[in-house]
């Protein structure tokens, strides 16, 4: 009898379900320390704590073999904060090597797929405006042009696979928000390099 069959058939599926539910609420919570390390990385990067960035990036690391594992085995859970955090720990990536000339590691030694790695560069920039803001406010103003340079070389290659809109989902709009950082910021060493000639007059 059809209900029957159905019964047979839900009943063979319930562990999977119920191993499929336990996984993502693991997989939630994994996510949401990915993201967590990757900004504690970045925030230890801007203070030139060396040492300590490179702990919480191993560590963020480490969660995200976890996420590996849970996402090989139910696919259909990489969405939402997993995606967040492959893009936090590919930002965090960029900025370590960006202080602390690290190598950097590439989309396919961290095991994530490129569209979160190049999101990842994306906003990068926003963290080396600020990088380029504190040199500004040291006095240092060729360190922040050379950051500015920086900034630009990554936005030129990132423009590129603007289009089209499907190569990269959420490029254009990070591409959008990297144009005004970038305007900000050659505003700014404009304007320092004004106020230098000026004290040196």
């Amino acid at each position: 009898m059809l209900t029957e069959e159905i019964e047979r058939y839900v009943t063979s599926i319930e562990t999977k379900l119920l191993s499929r539910f336990e996984s993502r609420e693991r997989l939630l919570q994994i996510s949401r320390e990915v993201i967590r390390y990757s900004g504690e990385t970045i925030s230890l990067s801007h203070r030139g704590k060396r040492e300590e960035a490179l702990d919480r990036y191993s560590k963020a690391k480490t969660k995200l073999e976890e996420i590996k594992g849970i996402v090989s085995n139910f696919p259909e859970l990489l969405f939402g904060d997993v995606g967040v955090a492959f893009q936090e720990i590919s930002e965090a990536s960029v900025v370590l090597s960006f202080y602390f000339g690290t190598s950097l590691t590439l989309p396919k030694d961290l095991g994530i797929p490129d569209v979160y790695y190049i999101t990842g560069i994306a906003d990068a920039i926003g963290e080396m405006r600020r990088a380029a803001l504190e040199s500004l406010r040291r006095g240092e103003k060729e360190k922040g042009k050379e950051i500015l340079a920086v900034m630009e070389n990554i936005y030129d290659m990132l423009w590129k696979l603007e289009y089209p809109k499907s190569l990269v989902p959420g490029l254009r709009q990070k591409v959008d928000a990297m144009r005004k950082v970038l305007e900000d910021t050659r505003h700014d060493v404009f304007l320092a390099e004004v106020v230098g000639k000026i004290n040196e007059d």
